[in-house]
């Protein structure tokens, strides 16, 4: 016999006892700890008949490595395979009929049992929704920002990230800091390297990204195990999906696309920032699908000011809709790309952006307008704010507390 052949141990095989059992982000880990046997059981897939399969890893001591292959959890002649195999590879006496058994058994007792039942009037949940990064982003729930191409999208996205990743807080939000996950359907890891090291930079960081990276090139329902692997190794707490239609795997203009998508993530538990491109002028959320619209709890529009051949990109980020809360003012960013490689995101006022002012509310609007232009009729006011006259007059005479007359056809700020 070769010495490198294992020689099958032919004594009785003592009783085996239940494993611990571990499920983390669709993985199923099992422990003997007496048998020196570890078996995982990934990318669980249950057809249309039922039939339930999973990807099996077998690992032992002293063997090392002993077996990977897919596994019909319903299937004897499935398992009987496996156990003949192990038994053949094993240098020590296993019930391998029994390790198996329990495998499927519990695996899928845990599988099909799917979530508990919750009594909500024994919970305590927090009176105010948890952000990880407030006010833009809920923890373990998505949100979306979108717009016209080349508009910023990914910078702010990854201004968003670096705060979490980094921990900063500043006078307008503030993160619960965690690993941030950028799974990539549209470049490539030198361009998002390039692109977070300089939001960083800007950040004084020196380029430093902790940001993990994922190229992603299937849909994400279809790729979804190994990303709930990823994200349980790594405890992730943020991810960014760059972007929406590739992530999709379909036309995510179709309402099945929509539901795919979401529903993958979900099972993710994360909080999570999609970014999508916007496919039709005007339309609320970024496709056609209302799903686009009700299924992210926090959804943002971003636009852009930026002049010809110019290193500074104004971006407004307005709140579209919320599930529980308020919706936010809109808010102006700052994109200025430097010399030396950094890029920063600052706010600033959203006044005083010319292209931004029709996204305030009518009454700002108002101030901003007398304050550019001192005291003005009803009908100069609209032709500077494009607001219709009738809107105007009815938000100039319920605002006595900012607005007062001058003469009978003139208004102004209160001073």
């Amino acid at each position: 016999m070769n010495s490198n052949d294992i020689a099958p141990d032919s004594s009785p095989a003592i009783n085996t006892q239940p494993p611990k059992m571990e499920v983390l982000g669709g993985i199923y880990s099992f422990d003997w700890a007496h048998e020196n046997v570890q078996i995982i059981l990934e990318r669980l897939r249950e057809d249309s008949r039922r039939t339930v399969t999973a990807d099996i890893t077998v690992k032992g001591n002293p063997e090392g490595h002993m077996h990977m292959t897919k596994l019909n959890l319903l299937a004897t002649r499935s398992r009987t395979e496996i156990t003949k195999y192990l038994r053949e590879r094993c240098q020590r006496n296993r019930d391998w009929d029994a390790i198996i058994e329990q495998v499927c058994v519990m695996t899928l007792q845990t599988f099909r049992a799917g979530e508990p039942v919750l009594n909500l009037g024994e919970l305590s949940p927090p009176l105010e929704p948890i952000y990880r990064l407030y006010p833009w982003v809920v923890d373990l729930e998505p949100s979306i920002i979108y717009g016209e191409g080349g508009i910023g999208k990914s910078y702010l996205a990854g201004f968003m990230a670096a705060m979490v990743d980094q921990a900063i807080s500043t006078e307008y939000c503030r993160p619960i800091p965690g690993k941030v996950l950028y799974l990539d359907f549209e470049t490539t890891s030198e361009t998002a390297a390039r692109r977070f090291q300089a939001l960083t930079k800007g950040f004084g960081f020196e380029g430093k990204s902790n940001v993990i990276y994922r190229f992603c090139h299937q849909s994400l329902a279809s790729d979804i195990s190994e990303i709930q692997k990823i994200v349980a190794e790594e405890n992730v707490a943020l991810i960014i999906v760059d972007s929406a239609g590739p992530a999709c795997g379909g036309d995510p203009e179709t309402a099945a696309s929509a539901i795919s998508y979401f529903t993958a993530l979900r099972s993710l538990r994360k909080a999570s920032i999609t970014i999508a491109h916007r496919s039709k002028t005007n339309s609320v959320g970024p496709f056609g699908s209302v799903y686009w619209v009700n299924y992210p709890r926090m959804s943002y529009e971003l636009k852009k000011s930026q002049e010809e051949e110019s290193d500074v990109m104004h971006v407004a980020l307005i709140h579209r809709k919320v599930n529980d809360g308020q919706l936010q003012k809109p808010m102006s960013f700052k994109i200025e790309w430097h010399s030396n490689g950094a890029v920063t995101v600052n706010t600033e006022r959203l006044e005083s952006i010319p292209d931004f002012i029709t996204e305030l509310p009518l009454t700002e609007q108002c101030v901003a307008a007398f304050t550019e232009h001192g005291p003005k009729t009803v009908k100069e006011l609209a032709e500077i704010t494009g607001q219709a006259p009738r809107s105007l007059s009815v938000t100039l005479s319920r605002n006595k507390r900012k607005f007062r007359r001058i003469g009978n056809q003139r208004w102004d700020n209160v001073e």
